[in-house]
């Protein structure tokens, strides 16, 4: 007999899920094929997102996932995700449940950045372009509240041309709107690498504006955890 956690039986979660009992028990015994309004309604019963009926760990609520509980006076707990995409506009990174919680200094955070749910988030990096300020591997930290453009600082850019998030330094600002941004990497081969090869780049920065054309920047890197020592090579 197949059984939903929480529930008693599948009977009763097809009806918490104002669902068919009889479409539902088809669907679990491979019978049936999912469609659209089925997985809307599975995720609202079980209070997730509805990707993650895709993914492949178990299914949690995300008010009963474990957060960090490290002493409360110095540490904050800060949201870790596995991708920079959550960055991307038109994404609610409120919505999306964090792969694990980082702990961060509390002392080292923005003054005010409670006011804004998710302002500080963490992240993976990986990539050369950024070698040796951040190196692949690392796990950064950043303030997406940040987004005024400053020599000097590194981002993460929305890169519309190719639909990625990026993080690169903000080398100079020109005429006002126009950021010229590039990797920290100066070595010569990789600079010819794929990932170096279009840089630096000049993306336009102008006032910011939602739609058609979203802000490019999506927050400032605060603080860097960085691998240092590298993989030796085979």
């Amino acid at each position: 007999m197949i059984a939903i956690k929480g529930f008693r039986s599948v009977r009763e979660f097809a009806k918490h899920a104002n669902i068919s009992y009889v479409y539902l028990n088809a669907i679990l015994n491979k019978n049936r094929r999912l469609n659209e309004d089925f997985l809307e309604r599975i995720a609202a019963a079980l209070e997730v997102p509805l990707y993650q009926l895709l993914a492949e760990e178990p299914l949690i609520p995300y008010s009963q996932i474990k957060k960090y509980t490290e002493p409360s006076e110095l540490y904050e707990q800060i949201k870790f995700f596995s991708d920079p995409l959550s960055l991307g506009p038109g994404v609610e990174i409120s919505e999306i449940p964090p792969s694990d919680y980082l702990p961060f200094l509390k002392k080292w955070l923005p003054r005010g950045y409670k006011s804004d749910p998710d302002r500080i988030v963490a992240f993976p990096t990986a990539g050369i372009s950024m070698k040796p300020t951040i190196m692949p591997g690392s796990i950064i930290w950043i303030d997406r509240k940040d987004v005024q453009p400053r020599e000097g600082e590194i981002y993460a850019f929305w890169l519309e041309r190719t639909n990625a998030v990026t993080i690169k330094r903000l080398i100079k600002i020109s005429r006002g709107r126009y950021c010229i941004i590039d990797g920290d990497n100066r070595n010569e081969e990789d600079r010819k690498s794929e990932e170096l090869k279009d840089f630096p780049m000049v993306i336009d920065c102008k006032e910011h504006e939602e739609g058609d054309h979203p802000w490019p920047i999506r927050g400032r890197v605060i603080w860097v955890l960085n691998r240092f020592i590298e993989e030796p090579k085979k």
